[in-house]
């Protein structure tokens, strides 16, 4: 029974974990939405958004070329956890 009580415990951890990475993931917005004049990469104005939902990286931190935005795949960092 101890088994059976374990396991199930470790399912209920799984689903749980899964559940808050979702919701977190709902409060960072996608790339499009913060892409609000479309020019395909997200200037420090526009990560402000990002930043109110709670990304703790800085654009700076973000920018791995160094162009001083950010393109989708940069931005796709930030639903990373060691973002939040």
């Amino acid at each position: 029974m101890k088994l059976n009580k374990i396991l199930i415990l470790a399912g209920l951890l799984s689903l749980t974990s899964v559940t808050v990475f979702a919701e977190q993931a709902k409060q960072i917005p996608d790339f499009k939405k913060v892409d609000v004049d479309k020019s395909k990469s997200i200037d420090d104005a526009e990560f402000a958004a990002a930043t109110a939902a709670g990304v703790k990286k800085s654009l700076k931190d973000l920018d791995t070329d160094k162009d001083g935005k950010l393109s989708r795949k940069e931005y796709s960092v930030v639903l990373d956890a060691d973002c939040e």
